[in-house]
Parts: structure tokens; sequence; C-alpha cells
């Protein structure tokens, strides 16, 4: 009986040893089939992404992003942008904010079917608010119910609240072979697992990067066109509790201006 049961734990550990091997050697050719996400499931970047992505329309979270944005047409660079605005009516100091692009965004999110969006930046501000009954927008993040009025967009950081599974059909991407799994990082003191899809010509490529934390929080994203609209956020404080008081025309709960 003893013979039996070491020549048993012998074979398990010779066949641990077999897997391990071939995935190291497939490393160069076939990686994405020995990945294997924080929670043990190996699998695909692919697979793995829209897994995650069905986590984040599961998890509820409010979560404050430092935000980039920059529009069509617009310089492509903070140096391109402050010699645009040389001679006008806008000082330096003002015109660095508004050249950097950067602001911050609160994203209450309580799916699958309400959220709410509070942007501010140099040049200005939004509060979006979604709920079953539809999307309102409101003028800067102080706001009233006169300031309001409804709409049929996601504003400039819809990609935050849209599945990937989505944004790659709308890509048209054939599945998960445009999908690669890219280095892991650590986002507001959270481990997030990270991914990249592209498609498209090289001269108006669109790509896409996701950044999540092993429980489906989106931590970061990238969205960009090549000589379109780029926008990134990226977590810099979060909590899972949401308020039921974000979901009414109004100021958010907390928000830092």
């Amino acid at each position: 009986m003893m013979g039996e049961m070491v020549g048993r734990r012998l074979e398990s550990r010779r066949t641990r040893g077999f897997v391990l091997v071939v995935c190291l050697v497939a490393t160069a050719s076939v990686a994405p089939a020995c990945d294997q996400g924080s929670d043990g499931v190996v699998g695909d970047p692919g697979t793995r992404l829209v897994a995650l992505g069905n986590r984040w329309f599961a998890s509820p979270a409010t979560i404050t992003y430092r935000t980039t944005q920059r529009d069509p047409g617009e310089a492509t660079s903070p140096h391109q942008c402050l010699r645009q605005l040389v001679g006008g009516e806008v000082d330096r100091q003002t015109g660095l904010k508004i050249c950097s692009g950067i602001g911050e965004m609160r994203l209450a999110w309580d799916p699958p079917d309400r959220w709410r969006m509070d942007g501010v930046s140099a040049d200005g501000g939004f509060a979006l608010l979604s709920t079953p009954d539809g999307h309102v927008r409101c003028r800067l993040t102080d706001v009233a119910a006169s300031t309001c009025f409804t709409t049929e967009t996601s504003g400039p950081f819809a990609s935050v609240v849209e599945a990937p599974q989505r944004i790659l059909g709308e890509l048209g991407a054939s599945g998960r072979s445009v999908v690669s799994a890219g280095p892991r990082r650590t986002i507001a003191g959270i481990p997030a697992e990270c991914f990249r899809a592209t498609a498209g010509q090289p001269e108006a490529s669109h790509r896409m990067e996701w950044c999540f934390s092993r429980a489906g929080l989106l931590l970061f994203l990238f969205d960009g066109v090549e000589g379109g609209r780029v926008t990134t956020v990226e977590a810099t404080d979060v909590s899972e509790v949401v308020s039921d008081g974000d979901f009414v025309v109004g100021p958010p709960d907390v928000m830092e201006h």
C-alpha cells in the first residue's frame, strides 16, 4: 500500500512537471494557450479579457480616475498646443493645464443599469447620469435640475461603460486572435491584468487597452484612433461602495473640485 501511494505521488509530480515544460517550450509561439489568470484559470488573453469584462458588469464600485483626452485635430503634444496658444488671452499656467489634457473623472458604477460620471478638467466639466430611464447630461459638476438635459450619448469616456466583448465586435475583430496580454501592473495599489487589441490600417488604426483587477474592476483604459480622439483613464482611488445619492440629479456625495 505504501509503495502504491509513493508511486502515485511521483506520477503526479511527473505530470505537473510535464505540463510546466510544455508551457515553457511553447512560450515562443503559443504562449497565450498557457497564460494563467490571477485566479488560476488557464486560457488565452481574449477569453480572459471577456471574462474580466463580464465581472466588471457585475461589480459595483466608486472609482476616481485621472484622465487625459485629445480630440481630432488638436495638437499632439503639450509643446505644440502651447505654441498655438501664444498671443492669445490664455496665460501660460492655464495654457499648461489645458495642453496637458489631464483631468479627473469620478465614476459611480452600479451595474447592470445605472452609473454616473462626474468629470473635471482645465477647460470645463460635466456630469452624466445613466439610469433605466435614459441618459441625462448636466453642465459642469455642480449640477441642478435646471442645468440638465437628456442625451443619447455616453460622453467622451463611453468605452469605460461598454463591455470589451462589444468593443471587439465594433472594432471588426474576429475574436481572440487580435487580443494580446500586456505586462501586469499595480494601479491604485491593486494588482491588474492588462490586455491590448488593435484593428484597422496603420494610418487609421484603432487601439484599445484595458487593465482589470482580479475582481473585474476597470483600473485603466486607453481608447485611441490614429489621427482621431484619444482618451485614457487610470484609477487613483477605488471603493466597492456605491451610494444611492449619486443617482439623483444634483452634486455627487463626494467630488473634489
